[in-house]
């Protein structure tokens, strides 16, 4: 099986080089011995869906800036599996597209040769913090964002390495590069005092035929085929009805897509930037159905008036807050569509509901080859007489 030079040290995958049928096989077996390990019954076991593509799936990848060991060069890559301090590079990574290889390559050389330090988060110094990029799986459109510490001195270099990039042969196009400089402590991504170096500030991509606009820090799922297998499950679970509502709805994809199926969908979110965003595909898109709330998901459901037939969840990996639990049992839907990327909360939150809901079926759907990650689309309804 194939592998790339910076397997088992970097923490991009766990399992490649394991045949895919045998990975498929271990993942179903592991939901499926923690649903029976944590005694929840599932009338209807609907299998596993493989990823349509198993090598260079991934739409988005965000890399750090650093070394992979003591006083060694400039790396561009991801964190490392045993020491989360070093930062190993993989030129042939093969779960990333390949034109991100030859970005990061690209850049690596040109900023080592420039001599620019990374940040070091521990005694926050250094200039050169993190690199994401995003691109559209059927527009192959590419998005490139830089983030560095706030040295405006340096701007002239990366006005250099943006034009750089700009010339690159690549299999897509790149239709925008970004620059953020922060002097935040945070390691996490940041994106402050955003100037666009190229092009715009985003780019585009499908899901069906359903199109939107993806910016560096819009949520959209990172294997693009595989979430349209993912969201097809959800549809197949619900049948036409009246009213639906999408909790956690982000930037509205799966609200968007219910829309297909419900003469009317309340989309909740909390986040307002991901509501202007899910107002805008829709627009972009001819969907006038569908009604976004920016509001905390229970305070949302209180003060709406039509009752649903289908409530779909897809809440983070940490799973339902207690309060929403505790919502869903006072209100008891007739149908709850929960999809989720930990087996371990669904599993948790599937036995505080058990005595209310029946799980109905179970889909499995492996968005994340290579690595042990897994989604689950779970369809419960209301037991008679509860």
């Amino acid at each position: 099986m194939d592998v790339c030079s910076a397997f088992n040290k970097c923490g991009g995958c766990q399992t490649l080089g394991t045949n895919y049928q045998l990975q498929l096989e271990t993942k179903e077996k592991t939901v499926l011995q923690l649903f029976e390990q944590n005694n929840i019954t599932v009338e209807k076991y609907d299998g596993i869906t493989p990823s349509p593509d198993i090598y260079h799936y991934r739409n988005k990848m965000e890399y750090s800036f650093g070394n992979e060991y003591k006083d060694g060069p400039l790396n561009i890559g991801l964190k490392g599996r045993k020491r989360l301090i070093d930062v190993y590079y993989g030129p042939d990574c093969m779960i990333a597209p390949q034109d991100f290889n030859t970005i990061v390559s690209c850049s690596r050389e040109f900023f080592l040769s420039e001599n620019l330090t990374f940040r070091n988060f521990l005694r926050h110094q250094g200039y050169l913090r993190h690199l994401s990029v995003r691109q559209g799986t059927h527009t192959h459109e590419l998005l490139v964002h830089l983030s560095t510490d706030k040295d405006y001195e340096k701007d002239h270099i990366v006005d250099r390495w943006a034009q750089l990039l700009t010339g690159l042969k690549l299999e897509g196009t790149i239709k925008g590069i970004l620059h953020s400089r922060s002097d935040t402590r945070s390691n996490m991504f940041a994106v402050e005092n955003t100037r666009t170096l190229y092009g715009q500030d985003l780019f585009h991509d499908k899901i069906g035929d359903l199109s939107f606009k993806i910016s560096t820090g819009s949520f959209f799922q990172t294997n693009t085929r595989a979430a349209e297998k993912l969201y097809g499950i959800v549809l197949d679970k619900m049948e036409e009805c009246t009213i639906a509502y999408d909790l956690y709805s982000g930037t509205g994809t799966i609200s968007l897509l219910l829309s297909k199926k419900a003469k009317k969908v309340y989309s909740i979110e909390i986040v307002p930037q991901a509501v202007i965003a899910a107002k805008q595909n829709a627009l972009d898109n001819n969907i006038q159905n569908v009604e976004f709330i920016c509001s905390d998901v229970k305070d949302a459901v209180e003060n709406i008036k039509e009752k649903p037939q289908y409530v779909v969840l897809d809440p983070p990996r940490a799973g339902l807050h207690p309060d929403v639990i505790r919502f869903l049992q006072r209100k008891k839907f007739q149908n709850i569509i929960y999809v989720s990327c930990n087996p371990q909360s669904l599993v948790q939150n599937l036995k505080d509901l058990n005595e209310l809901y029946q799980v109905k079926t179970l889909n499995i759907v492996d968005m994340f080859p290579h690595t042990e990650h897994v989604e689950t689309v779970v369809l419960m309804s209301r037991v008679e007489g509860k």
